[in-house]
């Protein structure tokens, strides 16, 4: 399980990962589940996520997307 801390309207995105084989299914990639998102904790404005997700999915917090831009989180 990942999980992040957000404050009120930040956000946290959830994408293929570049090495995906473009020919999966949606079956193929929820195999094993659907994405759970569970809310662990909350203090004040803002509020921890716990995520778990197919390994071939990529989880970001928005900043790190804004500062490095989606390649960077799939290169390694």
């Amino acid at each position: 399980m990942l999980v992040l801390t957000r404050r009120m309207g930040e956000s946290v995105y959830i994408f293929p990962s570049d090495d995906l084989d473009p020919d999966t299914t949606i079956a193929d990639l929820f195999r094993d589940g659907p994405i759970k998102i569970t809310l662990t904790r909350v203090n004040g404005n803002q509020s921890r996520l716990g995520i778990v997700a197919p390994g071939t999915l990529t989880i970001a917090r928005e900043e790190v997307i804004n500062e490095f831009g989606k390649q960077a989180l799939t290169l390694g």
